[in-house]
């Protein structure tokens, strides 16, 4: 209770040393995620959520937080304390790197201690401190790899495939297991894409293309004999 007494004390104090001018919001000259609700005379400290810092360059009358890639801290300014969550979210709020340093390419939206995985187009490698995904040929990031993305747990196997008219195929193809009908397209061998073929059809792993069901083991009774009628049967093949 002591110890509460004294913090309750030092808030109250700092709040106090502030001289408002005039109504509004102000950010604090030391801290950038502290500022203060002044109204009438009378004067509130505030904080932005962790990984948030104020924003002074709006209007006094906008009361807003954004992130650090957009709003700069004056050089020497503190934050308060990390509430991190995980490996993903070093703060509540904000844009972070993958863990892996060869992974580039990944990033994760961290939005009050939640995250999102996100990926920067092919070519490009996220930056932190912009907050945004840069041309990789820059060399913004050091030391990044070429990682495998995973897609439902599926991740591209190594090698070429063959089409059966001998040619290698420019994006390999992969059955998903347990679904006749759906397969992964490997994009530079790397990044994965769910496909389905047309109704009626399935994949056949051994031609490589969507075919009729009757043609492919297994998957003879993958649609009611009532509800489709392939789209190859239709055309006569």
């Amino acid at each position: 209770m002591y110890k509460l007494g004294i913090l309750l004390f030092v808030g109250v104090a700092t709040a106090q040393q502030f001289q408002c001018i005039e109504d509004g919001y102000f950010g604090d000259p030391h801290q950038c995620d502290k500022y203060y609700d002044c109204y009438r005379g009378a004067v509130e400290e505030k904080m932005c959520p962790d990984g948030l810092v104020f924003d002074r360059t709006l209007s006094p009358k906008v009361e807003q937080c954004n992130y650090p890639f957009i709003v700069s801290c004056p050089e020497g300014s503190s934050l308060q304390p990390p509430k991190p969550v995980g490996i993903e979210c070093p703060r509540q709020n904000g844009y972070f790197e993958h863990e892996n340093p060869a992974n580039c390419a990944e990033y994760y939206e961290c939005t009050g201690g939640e995250f999102v995985l996100r990926s920067c187009a092919t070519g490009l490698v996220f930056d932190e401190f912009t907050g945004t995904c840069q041309w990789a040929h820059t060399g913004i990031r050091a030391n990044c790899g070429q990682v495998k993305r995973v897609l439902d747990g599926f991740t591209c196997p190594n090698g070429t495939q063959l089409h059966t008219n001998g040619q290698v195929l420019d994006h390999s193809r992969y059955l998903k297991e347990g679904d006749c009908r759906y397969f992964y397209v490997c994009n530079e061998g790397l990044y994965p894409r769910l496909v389905g073929c047309p109704q009626g059809t399935v994949f056949n792993d051994i031609s490589l293309t969507c075919d009729d069901p009757s043609n492919v083991p297994g998957c003879e009774n993958y649609y009611p004999a009532d509800e489709f009628t392939s789209p190859l049967k239709k055309a006569g093949l």
